[in-house]
C-alpha cells in the first residue's frame, strides 16, 4: 500500500459504514486517526475495536451540522495528534433522504446545505491553518456520482453537496503553493447500513420490497456487477491521494464508481 505510516489523519463521521472502513484502512496502514460521531455510544465502541488493532485511533462526539463541535473536533485532532496532515470529509444522510424536490420543506434544505456544505466549508477553514503552517496537506471530499447524474429523490444531497466541486478547484489553485492538495471522490454503490437504510425508506414508500430496490437502483447500473468494497476500492484510493505520490493531483473530481455513471 502507499505510505501513510505517522500520517495524522481526521475523518469525519467515522464510527459506521464508509467513514468507519477508511479510518480503519488509515489506521491499518499505519497513520494516526481521530474519528468522530454524533452518537456517543457508537464512538466509544468504534474506538474500542480499533485499537485492538492499533492504539493510535482517538475520538470525539461531533456533528457535521454544528459549527461549535466542528470546532472543538479540530482543535482536539491537533491536540491529540500534534497536527492534522490529511483530513477527510465524511458525511452522513440528511434526515429526510430519499425525498423528492415537492415533499421537501425549507427546514429540510437548511439542514442539508449545513450537513453537506457549510460543515465542509467551515471544517476545512478550521484544518486548512495547521496544514498552511506545515506547508504540506491533503483534504479530500466524499460525494457521490449522483452529483453529475443528479437523482430525483436525493435533490437535497445532490444540490448541496454540488458546490464542493468549485471549492475543490478553487482551494486547490489558492493553496498549491503552500503544498496543500484538494480532491473529491465521486463514490459510487457501497454495502453500507446508511445505504440500507435510505433504500429501505424508499422500499416501503413505494410499496415494494427491499430487495427489488436493490437490485433495480444499485446493483443493475453498475458495469462491474458488484457494490463496493470500501477498504479495497475506496481505502486504497485514499491512501494514495493522501501519499507523497500525489502532490501533483489536485483540484479534480475522481469517479469511483464501478463504472455506474455515463458521465466523462
Amino acid at each position: 500500500m502507499f505510505p501513510v505510516k505517522g500520517k495524522r489523519v481526521l475523518i469525519t463521521a467515522s464510527t459506521e459504514g464508509i467513514g468507519r472502513g477508511v479510518a480503519e484502512t488509515f489506521s491499518e496502514n499505519g497513520a494516526t486517526v481521530v474519528i468522530s460521531s454524533r452518537s456517543r455510544e457508537k464512538l466509544k465502541s468504534a474506538i474500542t475495536e480499533m485499537r485492538r488493532v492499533s492504539p493510535s485511533v482517538y475520538g470525539i462526539e461531533s456533528d457535521m451540522t454544528d459549527y461549535k463541535s466542528l470546532a472543538s473536533l479540530v482543535s482536539y485532532a491537533i491536540k491529540v495528534m500534534g497536527g492534522i496532515d490529511v483530513l477527510v470529509v465524511n458525511t452522513g444522510n440528511p434526515i429526510r433522504e430519499p425525498v423528492t424536490f415537492s415533499e421537501t420543506e425549507i427546514v429540510d434544505w437548511e439542514n442539508s446545505v449545513r450537513l453537506y456544505l457549510l460543515g465542509a466549508i467551515y471544517v476545512t477553514k478550521l484544518a486548512l491553518e495547521d496544514m498552511v503552517k506545515r506547508r504540506w496537506g491533503r483534504v479530500i471530499y466524499l460525494s457521490s456520482w449522483t452529483v453529475k447524474e443528479p437523482q430525483s429523490i436525493l435533490v437535497l444531497a445532490d444540490v448541496s453537496r454540488s458546490p464542493l466541486l468549485q471549492l475543490t478547484k478553487i482551494l486547490s489553485k489558492d493553496y498549491g503553493k503552500h503544498g496543500v492538495t484538494f480532491n473529491t471522490v465521486l463514490m459510487g454503490s457501497f454495502n453500507t447500513p446508511g445505504a440500507k437504510r435510505t433504500l429501505s425508506k424508499y422500499a416501503e414508500s413505494k410499496g415494494v420490497s427491499f430487495e427489488e430496490v436493490w437490485k433495480e437502483r444499485v446493483l443493475n447500473p453498475i458495469a462491474v456487477g458488484r457494490t463496493g468494497d470500501v477498504k479495497k476500492d475506496l481505502g486504497s484510493l485514499l491512501l494514495f491521494l493522501s501519499s507523497d505520490f500525489s502532490e501533483y493531483i489536485t483540484g479534480t473530481s475522481i469517479l469511483l464508481d464501478g463504472g455506474t455513471s455515463s458521465a466523462l
